[in-house]
């Protein structure tokens, strides 16, 4: 079984269109799939378009009373996905606004099946493009994705930002394991790296597909706080990296032989 997970917040005009898609990428596929819709306190019909569609797309909607933010999103997502799969399972994560193409779904998978902890669909890999974003934009997402390379390492990432990942249940259960509820301390789009930092401590095995970004299809303005994402992410990288936070301290004593 594969469960796409969409973190949501005021996405009704691209969730309409994407929840198709995805219906007709796994079907094009021939991957038994739900989709998992964490509506994280949205004020337009997000909620409603979600539900609608459930009469065409085996669909699961969860909803928080008010906006919490993207770490709790993923969360809730990812506790939600813990009770429902196997070991054998595949969460897939993927951002619910239309820039990531449900098409890399099917290969992602396969990396899984193939042996992958997580897979992460990468725009730094050799035929990944990225369409609609600037390149001040481009500059900053490859600075950071440098700086991380150079001073937390996780083996073979790249993207240490990106919400399109595929990840083994079995792998998620054993995060689970260790850190228990606090999957992410991270609120905002930091808790992806926080999630990657984690799992790299685990000795997850991490694999990256190449990806087309389509920005250009995204409706309306980004909601990422530049400045904040920023500032929360240099903490992160301080309390991992230079510091020793406490995911530093993981016993290999807990770990699974």
């Amino acid at each position: 079984m594969i469960l796409i997970g969409l973190p949501a917040y005021n996405e009704e005009e691209a969730l309409g269109r994407l929840l198709p898609d995805i219906a007709a990428a796994m079907e094009e596929a021939r991957l038994p799939y739900r989709v998992l819709v964490v509506d994280d306190g949205s004020q337009d019909r997000t909620a409603e378009i979600a539900q609608a569609c459930a009469e065409r797309v085996n669909l699961k909607l969860v909803r928080h009373p008010q906006n919490l933010g993207l770490g709790a999103a993923i969360q809730t997502l990812m506790r939600t996905a813990l009770q429902d799969l196997g070991d054998s399972d595949v969460l897939v994560t993927m951002d619910a606004d239309g820039t990531h193409r449900p098409a890399l779904i099917g290969p992602m998978v396969q990396k899984i099946r193939e042996g992958a902890d997580v897979v992460i669909a990468s725009r730094y890999q050799p035929g990944a493009r990225v369409v609609g974003v600037s390149g001040f934009r481009n500059l900053m997402s490859a600075g950071a994705a440098w700086l991380f390379r150079t001073l937390a390492p996780v083996r073979g990432a790249k993207d240490y930002t990106c919400g399109y990942r595929a990840y083994s249940a079995a792998i998620l259960r054993r995060m689970a394991e260790v850190y228990g509820t606090s999957l992410t301390t991270e609120s905002g789009f930091a808790c992806m790296v926080d999630l990657l930092l984690k799992l790299g401590r685990l000795g997850a095995v991490v694999v990256e597909v190449p990806m087309i970004l389509r920005y250009d299809l995204k409706p309306g303005a980004s909601k990422m706080q530049v400045g904040k994402t920023v500032r929360r992410t240099l903490r992160l990288l301080w309390r991992h990296a230079l510091r020793g936070g406490p995911e530093a301290r993981v016993s290999t004593a807990g770990r699974r032989p």
